[in-house]
């Protein structure tokens, strides 16, 4: 069929969908009747069918970009994900992102293995080689430990806080985005993090300070190295993607895991802010080290009982809202 043929064929349809997609747009196309919306679909149907002709034997001519920006227009006025509402924030913390942490426990088991890995790299460095702990750990720390003086001061705390739970995202979107390279920088970051635990907690446990040092990283510690090892999990699950994609494209696998991984990051990251004000407020301050360990030991008990048992029903098995096709009729 020759072009202009093709164009007089169908262009009475083009112009229908135009005309539909401009009332759509003035009155949303889910406050049209079923029969109107069922006319719809019918047009972008058939001019997507049209498109795929017009590439096939007509590539290079304007009608085929024409007909692209015609299907573009139209596809999201029919198809739309659900729309984002402030009465999906309790849902959403109380069900699908415990549930989603859970579905991705392969790859949130294999971020805590690097970080372990790298805790144990660090510890036996400082083991085997003693005299590393001052390159390490600075001597004053000890000093403020032995006169119970560590952390005493929350004058600034609002500020700190503010600037840790800055630099926390950054940690937990970088081992997110890591996951775009194969999840190599990602891997990087989990084992860095581990190893400077593991040098600092072995250089403490040679100074003899080990009761103050954890009192002062477990009030945050547990919610900090949590959040962060889920982050690691989301960028090892993108790489995952890319590396192993099956019978999909990569672009399609990618895209598969990417909404679930990040709803999966952003709910993390945002308890960076309950981290971030304990760090701030209750970690350096002059309570006694056995209430900090107590708040710390909470504060994990109440973290992982949400985690690993909240929006459970048993014998059924519900897959989280953004595991769902993402495209629902209007």
């Amino acid at each position: 069929m020759s072009l202009d043929a093709f164009i007089a064929e169908r262009q009475g349809r083009w112009g229908a969908l135009e005309a539909a997609i401009k009332t759509a747009k003035r009155g949303r196309l889910r406050n049209q009747s079923a029969s109107e919306i069922e006319q719809f679909g019918l047009l972008l149907r058939q001019t997507s069918s049209d498109l795929a002709i017009a590439r096939r034997d007509h590539p290079d001519a304007p009608i085929t970009e024409y007909l692209n920006t015609l299907c573009a227009r139209a596809h999201p006025l029919l198809y739309r994900g659900r729309a984002w509402r402030i009465g999906a924030i309790g849902p959403f913390f109380a069900t699908a992102l415990p549930r989603s942490f859970r579905a991705a426990w392969p790859y949130i088991v294999a971020s805590l293995g690097l970080m372990v890995i790298g805790f144990i790299a660090g510890w036996l460095a400082v083991d085997l080689r003693p005299d590393l702990r001052a390159s390490l750990v600075p001597p004053s720390l000890f000093d403020e430990m032995a006169r119970g003086q560590i952390g005493t001061g929350v004058q600034d705390a609002p500020f700190a806080a503010a600037f840790i739970i800055q630099n926390n995202i950054r940690v937990a979107l970088i081992c997110f985005a890591g996951g775009i390279l194969l999840g190599i920088p990602t891997a990087l970051v989990l084992l860095s993090n581990g190893w400077m635990l593991g040098t600092v907690a072995a250089a403490v446990q040679l100074g003899g300070y080990n009761y103050q040092f954890w009192s002062l990283i477990v009030p945050h510690g547990i919610l900090e190295l949590s959040v962060i090892v889920i982050s690691g999990g989301t960028g090892l699950m993108l790489g995952d993607a890319i590396l192993r994609p099956g019978q999909l494209r990569r672009g399609e696998a990618l895209a598969r895991v990417a909404v679930r991984a990040v709803m999966l990051v952003l709910g993390a990251a945002s308890l960076l802010i309950i981290a971030g004000t304990l760090e701030a407020f209750v970690s350096p301050s002059s309570l006694p080290d056995g209430v900090k360990l107590a708040i710390g030991g909470t504060v994990g008990v109440l973290l992982y009982s949400w985690l690993l048992l909240a929006g459970r029903q048993p014998g059924r098995r519900r897959v989280p809202w953004f595991d769902r096709p993402a495209e629902t009729p209007a």
